[in-house]
């Protein structure tokens, strides 16, 4: 496995600065959609609040694997659309929608990222459980971070909390480390063992990503990039950047 990479000083400090520069501009494109936002015009404004902090719009023209170049700066994901989805122009918001928003920035070199999924006007009490489900799975996985772990007891705690409730989590997708660059070893799955995976040491940093679907954990391609839930069920996300310190844990992007 490739070696893990162990943050200075000076790159936590600059993630910290970039944590809250993102955490501050995922809150504002979240008071920004509302009934009849238009989902372009939150790209727009996100691509000017990069603009305005001087940080890296990361996903916009990212491209791995031979995949043609990512389009936007937003990852856009409405209701049962799923990872990679992009916005398009002329798609609105209506009520009763859930709505993801996934991005990556880039700030004096050192990438960060975050996520959130949010309702739309007025939503349902089953949407809402999904809701909360997923978020208490981010927040009950980053609670074990400490380090002597294994990367395992993450994902296991996140697969506990979801299963739990009778949804499933992605398989084929995880988070991962994260720093000089957007995707680091160690991949972190939303499922696994207490046991599995590297050892955790003091100085590393991972994006902690649930990824919750409503019913199966099926997807379906719409194109290279875009998937969706091959059953219909709704998928939400939310995720935090966190470093692991001496102690436990702190998160980067809150």
């Amino acid at each position: 496995m490739k070696k893990i990479h162990i943050k200075t000083q000076n790159e936590i400090e600059a993630m910290r600065e970039g944590g809250a520069i993102l955490a501050k501009m995922l809150q504002e494109l979240k008071s920004q959609a509302k009934v009849g936002t238009d989902i372009w015009d939150l790209e727009q404004s996100f691509l000017e609040m990069c603009r305005e902090n001087n940080v890296k719009p990361a996903c916009k023209d990212y491209s791995m694997h031979g995949l043609p170049p990512f389009p936007s700066g937003l990852c856009v994901s409405i209701n049962d659309q799923s990872v990679h989805c992009f916005p398009v122009k002329g798609k609105v918001l209506k009520n009763g929608d859930l709505l993801t928003l996934d991005t990556v920035i880039q700030h004096k070199n050192m990438f960060l990222d975050s996520a959130i999924t949010f309702g739309i006007g007025n939503i349902s009490e089953s949407n809402k459980k999904l809701l909360d489900t997923a978020e208490k799975a981010l927040y009950e996985s980053i609670k074990v971070i400490k380090p002597g772990i294994n990367v395992g007891a993450i994902s296991h705690a996140m697969q506990n909390v979801v299963e739990k409730m009778g949804y499933s989590v992605l398989e084929n997708y995880a988070g991962h480390g994260i720093g000089k660059n957007m995707h680091e070893p160690p991949e972190v799955p939303c499922y696994g063992n207490p046991k599995d995976g590297p050892e955790i040491l003091e100085g590393m940093v991972f994006a902690i990503e649930p990824l919750v679907c409503e019913n199966l954990n099926l997807l379906e391609h719409s194109n290279h990039w875009q998937t969706k839930t091959a059953d219909g069920g709704n998928f939400v996300q939310f995720e935090h950047t966190v470093l692991v310190t001496k102690d436990g844990y702190e998160i980067l992007t809150k």
